[in-house]
C-alpha cells in the first residue's frame, strides 16, 4: 500500500513540472543548444550623472540602438538597455566601474530580455565584452532561457544567444 501511495505522489509531481515547464502557449519547444547571433551598430548613449559629479553609486547609463542580422546588412528590430552604477571605480586598484544592467532585445516575433552585472572601463563606453543571463522572453522567445555572450568591436557589439532547455 505505502508503494502504491508513494508512486502515486511521484506521478503527480512528475505532471505538475511538466505542466510548469510547458512554455505559456502550449507547445514543449526545447532551444537546448539554439543559437541566435546578432549585432548592434551606432548606438545613443547616454550617462546619466545623478551627484555627487562624477562616477558614484546610483548613476545610470542609457542606451538605444538598431539591430542588425549576424551579417549586419538587414535591420530586424532593436536594443534598448539601462544600467545603474552599483561599484563605481573610485579606489586605485579598481579598473572598471560595475554595473547592473537590464536589456531587451526587440526582434521579429517577440523579444529577449536579459540582465547582468557588466565591467565599463569608462562609464560612457562599452563594455569589452561580458555574459549576461536570459531572464525571460516574449512571442515566440517566450520561456527561454540561457546566456547572452557579447564582445564589442570598435562602434559595433555582438551578441550571441545561447538557449537552454
Amino acid at each position: 500500500m505505502m508503494a502504491l501511495v508513494g508512486v502515486m505522489i511521484a506521478l503527480g509531481i512528475m505532471s505538475v513540472l511538466r505542466a510548469v515547464s510547458a512554455s505559456p502557449n502550449g507547445d514543449n519547444h526545447n532551444d537546448e543548444g539554439r543559437t541566435l547571433t546578432i549585432l548592434t551598430k551606432t548606438r545613443e548613449a547616454r550617462v546619466i550623472d545623478l551627484g555627487p559629479q562624477g562616477p558614484s553609486h546610483g548613476d545610470m547609463r542609457v542606451v538605444n540602438a538598431p539591430l542588425y542580422n549576424e551579417s549586419g546588412k538587414e535591420r530586424i528590430g532593436r536594443f534598448d538597455a539601462f544600467c545603474v552604477t552599483t561599484d563605481p571605480a573610485d579606489e586605485p586598484s579598481e579598473k572598471n566601474h560595475m554595473s547592473e544592467c537590464t536589456k531587451t532585445f526587440t526582434l521579429p516575433g517577440g523579444e529577449i530580455s536579459v540582465q547582468g552585472l557588466n565591467a565599463h572601463p569608462k562609464l560612457p563606453e562599452l563594455p569589452p565584452r561580458g555574459v549576461d543571463a536570459i531572464s525571460g522572453g516574449t512571442g515566440k522567445y517566450a520561456g527561454v532561457r540561457g546566456e547572452q555572450r557579447f564582445e564589442t568591436h570598435e562602434n559595433k557589439v555582438i551578441s550571441t544567444f545561447h538557449f537552454i532547455g
